[in-house]
């Protein structure tokens, strides 16, 4: 689970889940990274998708989402998930509910700290930001918002774009924009 930084000076683990790993998760992943650079919640943030894409780069048009938001996209190269990056991560964050059925199927261990991006946001946003609580009490309170099963809504939802013009990924991009600016400020203050 996600763990007190600022008490064992180690970054917390942020593991962003996607399909391919090539639309969403890297562009949330670099949103993450950018947003929390030179906060005072470090934290490594890195992802994965449920397909093997064999190390393809992002899409394109995700790059290009990205640079429009001044934001580098880096060297992306595709991964799979693996249950042992689940396990290693403090944080898991997916796009869609099929991206936690497959935590759950690979480590269902990781599920008390496994969520949609959206689904984090507005069920953190109802606990309450971080402030003095360790990470993993943060966590485990917004965990214990949820319904027992973990269902996240289908509005929790990050839409997949692939195959679509650049005018979908243009929203994926702002609503993932919205999103991890509101989940930093809730790690953050």
């Amino acid at each position: 689970m996600l763990r007190d930084v600022t008490a064992n000076a180690r970054a917390a683990s942020v593991l962003v889940v996607c399909s391919g790993n090539i639309c969403r998760s890297p562009l949330v992943e670099a949103m993450l990274r950018h947003r929390l650079a030179g906060s005072p919640f470090p934290a490594d943030v890195t992802s994965a998708g449920t397909i093997d894409w064999n190390a393809k780069p992002m899409a394109d048009h995700s790059v290009q989402v990205l640079v429009e938001y001044g934001i580098d996209p880096g060297g992306h190269r595709s991964r799979k998930l693996t249950a042992d990056l689940l396990r290693s991560a403090d944080l898991v964050v997916g796009m869609s509910r099929e991206h936690q059925w497959a935590v759950d199927t690979l480590a269902p261990e990781a599920m008390p700290y496994t969520f949609l991006l959206g689904e984090l946001v507005r069920l953190g946003e109802k606990f309450g930001p971080r402030g003095a609580l360790s990470g993993d009490e943060w966590i485990a309170g917004v965990d214990a918002t949820r319904p027992a099963n973990r269902l996240a809504r289908p509005g929790d939802e990050l839409d997949d774009p692939m195959g679509e013009p650049i005018e979908a990924f243009r929203v994926m991009g702002g609503r993932a924009a919205d999103l991890t600016a509101r989940l930093v400020a809730l790690l953050t203050n």
